[in-house]
C-alpha cells in the first residue's frame, strides 16, 4: 500500500502539466495502469533528453516479464484502452513508443501518454468506432509519419518493392466478432484497404536477410512481413543489439511474456514460416 501511495505521488509531481483537452472519462484502464505508467515515467525523466531510439529501449526493459495476452483491443464499446499490465506484439511497441515521447515532452502525464497512444492507434487521432482504429501495421505506419513521430527506412536499408495488397479483413469478416453480420462496418473496413493499396511499400526479403539486417538500429521498430495473401505485418518488435548481434525485444505469444529474443533478427526471419521479410521504421530525429 506504502508503494502504491508512493507511486501515485510520483505520478503527480511527473505531470508537468495538465493536459488540455483530453478527458480520461473516454478511456478504459485501471488504477494499477496508471501507476505503472507513472512509475515507468518517473525512472525515465533523468534520460529525457537521450535519442528515442535510446529512450525507448530503456523503456522496453522496464516492461521485460509483463505478460502477453492476445486481443486486448477487443472489447465493446469501442473505446481507447489502456493496459500496461499485460500486452501483445503492436501494443507493447505502442506503449514504449508512447511513454517515450511523453518523458521527451515537456507533459509527461499519464493523460498526455493517453493522447499520444490514441493519436497511434485511430485513424485521425479520433476514435469513431471499431473501423477507426488502424488494424493493418502499415496504416499504423503511415499515421506515425504523418505525424512527424517516425519514418520508415525500408527502401533506404536496401529493400525491395513489396507487392502488398490489403483485403483480409473485409474477405474475411466472420474472423472479426465486430464485423460477423455487419455489412456496413465491413465496407468502412474496404474503404481503409483501398487506401492502404495506393502506396508503395518496400521490405527487406528474407532471401538477403544477412546483408540486409546490418542497416537495422538499436531502437528501430521492426515489422516482420507475413506471406498471408491481404495482410502486411504478422509481429511487430524493438531491435535491439545484444552480446555484438541484433535481437529485439518484443511481447512473445509463445513464452507469452515481453522478453529479448534468443535468436537473432536474420535467424528470427529465416526459420520462421510466419515471416518473409522485414520492414523497418525509424524513430525521429535519429
Amino acid at each position: 500500500m506504502k508503494r502504491i501511495i508512493f507511486l501515485l505521488f510520483a505520478c503527480l509531481v511527473c505531470a508537468c502539466r495538465p493536459c488540455a483537452g483530453f478527458d480520461l472519462e473516454d478511456v478504459r484502464y485501471t488504477p494499477e495502469d496508471s501507476v505503472r505508467f507513472c512509475a515507468v515515467a518517473e525512472k525515465m525523466l533523468p534520460y529525457a533528453q537521450e535519442p528515442a531510439q535510446q529512450l525507448i529501449i530503456r523503456v522496453a526493459k522496464e516492461f521485460l516479464g509483463t505478460p502477453y495476452v492476445a486481443g486486448l483491443l477487443e472489447q465493446e464499446p469501442e473505446m481507447l484502452t489502456i493496459d500496461t499490465r499485460h500486452s501483445d506484439c503492436i501494443l507493447f511497441v505502442e506503449m514504449c513508443l508512447a511513454i517515450t515521447l511523453a518523458v521527451q515532452s515537456d507533459d509527461c502525464s499519464f493523460e498526455h501518454f493517453c493522447q499520444i497512444t490514441q493519436s497511434l492507434r485511430y485513424q485521425g487521432g479520433e476514435v469513431d468506432g471499431y473501423a477507426s482504429r488502424n488494424h493493418y501495421t502499415s496504416a499504423w505506419i503511415l499515421q506515425g509519419e504523418s505525424n512527424g513521430l517516425f519514418t520508415e527506412v525500408s527502401r533506404e536499408t536496401g529493400g525491395v518493392p513489396r507487392g502488398q495488397h490489403f483485403n483480409f479483413m473485409s474477405t474475411h469478416p466472420d474472423s472479426y466478432k465486430q464485423l460477423a453480420g455487419n455489412p456496413g462496418l465491413v465496407e468502412r473496413i474496404a474503404d481503409t484497404e483501398a487506401w492502404l493499396n495506393g502506396f508503395e511499400y518496400y521490405y527487406l526479403p528474407q532471401s538477403n536477410i544477412d546483408n540486409l539486417c546490418k542497416g537495422i538500429r538499436t531502437g528501430d521498430i521492426i515489422c516482420f512481413v507475413t506471406p498471408v495473401a491481404g495482410l502486411d505485418i504478422g509481429h511487430v518488435a524493438l531491435a535491439y543489439e545484444h552480446n555484438g548481434q541484433m535481437h529485439f525485444i518484443h511481447a512473445s505469444s509463445a513464452a507469452k511474456k515481453v522478453i529479448i529474443s534468443e535468436e537473432t533478427v536474420a535467424d528470427y526471419i529465416k526459420t520462421h514460416k510466419s515471416t518473409c521479410g522485414l520492414r523497418v521504421v525509424r524513430l525521429s530525429g535519429e
